[in-house]
């Protein structure tokens, strides 16, 4: 039996205006700010910036999530793999777009990936929010926050389970209690459990068990050092000792991406489609970018994601597929229209779907 093709992409739910991000680095902060402010380090480096009718969208705007999920849809993408922030205690930040989503019931397809994760500003060292951990009655605080969504008809489902994925499994001290946690509060409420995946996982760790599909998204940089070694003593030696002016850290696509190690022959390992990678404009000399990325040879990791789907003996029922990602703006890993490519990645991604579905 064929596999069922589900393909998200991560996405970045931070264009609009908040309290905190204005009390940290200024009234009106997005991160529109720093790409527009976001400057070239190599005469071949080139800032990708948005083509779509909006410009520099704000996520308060209804029209913005049904156009993209419009140009979405088009091109083989089924939804958008949202990233939560829940910190503990009902602190959340970042969540009014898809509160927005729910109350007018948008025509968007979401699932959500809980980025937990503490905040930081890099530049000058500071924690902005910390990540908590804080058991089974704020587990439970939390599904009954997601529980509006899980319930939406727009919320992407797997056999009736809403789709939920943790961005860090490996950071929480009881993820077991966590995971249960969902699935008893998710079963008391009518639903047959959730599809559960994780990233920043990878065969050999033992938690992927407790997963219906796991990917490693940062898995590329492993190959680093083979790639640019002087690159990469450069980036230890910033990232050990705070030296400023040793970045920013280029890579080659080719190298990191295309020549990647396949994918393993478990099944539920998902593969990970990379858009491209420059983190200048967020992190300026702190920054990493993969040089070399162009239609042509995002086509070609496409081709070998096909290719090593192909050969695999076992198949799951639902083969998930993320990108990565939608809309990382400052951090140039996007699939969304740019002024650079237009529409060609969104173009090469569909021929990729269809292939996959062949």
């Amino acid at each position: 039996m064929r596999s069922k093709l589900l393909s998200l992409a991560y996405y970045l739910p931070q264009f609009h205006e908040i309290e905190e991000n204005n009390r940290w680095w200024g009234p009106g902060f997005t991160e529109w700010q720093q790409l527009n402010s976001a400057q070239s380090y190599f005469s071949w480096q080139h800032i990708r910036k948005p083509d779509t009718p909006f410009g520099d969208y704000d996520l308060s705007n209804p029209a913005v999530f049904e156009w993209q999920q419009a140009i979405a849809e088009k091109h083989g993408i089924d939804g958008f793999l949202v990233f939560d922030y829940w910190f503990g205690r009902g602190k959340k930040l970042l969540e009014k777009p898809m509160q927005l989503v729910l109350d007018q019931q948008l025509n968007f397809k979401y699932a959500f990936c809980w980025a937990n994760h503490t905040w930081y500003n890099k530049r000058q060292h500071i924690t902005l929010q910390e990540q908590l951990y804080l058991g089974k009655e704020d587990y439970s605080a939390y599904f009954e926050q997601l529980l509006p969504h899980f319930q939406s008809a727009n919320y992407i489902k797997v056999d009736g389970k809403p789709v939920f994925s943790i961005f860090s499994p490996k950071d929480i001290p009881d993820l077991e209690v966590f995971i249960d946690t969902f699935e008893q509060c998710a079963q008391a409420h009518g639903l047959p459990g959730i599809y559960w995946l994780a990233d920043n996982t990878e065969p050999h760790q033992p938690w992927k068990r407790y997963f219906d599909g796991y990917n490693k998204s940062g898995s590329i940089f492993k190959w680093r050092k083979r790639d640019n070694v002087w690159s990469y003593l450069c980036e230890k030696l910033a990232r050990n000792y705070q030296f400023k002016s040793l970045g920013p850290f280029v890579y080659s696509y080719e190298g990191l991406v295309i020549n990647n190690e396949p994918l393993s022959d478990d099944p539920k390992q998902v593969p990970i489609i990379f858009t491209g990678w420059d983190t200048t404009p967020r992190h300026l000399r702190r920054g990493t970018i993969l040089r070399g990325f162009d239609p042509h040879r995002f086509a070609t990791h496409l081709a070998n994601i096909t290719t090593q789907l192909a050969q695999r003996k076992h198949q799951p029922s639902t083969q998930v597929v993320i990108i990565k990602s939608w809309n990382e703006w400052a951090e140039g890993n996007v699939i969304e229209p740019d002024q650079q490519w237009r529409m060609q990645l969104l173009e090469q991604y569909l021929l990729f779907t269809r292939k996959i579905k062949a």
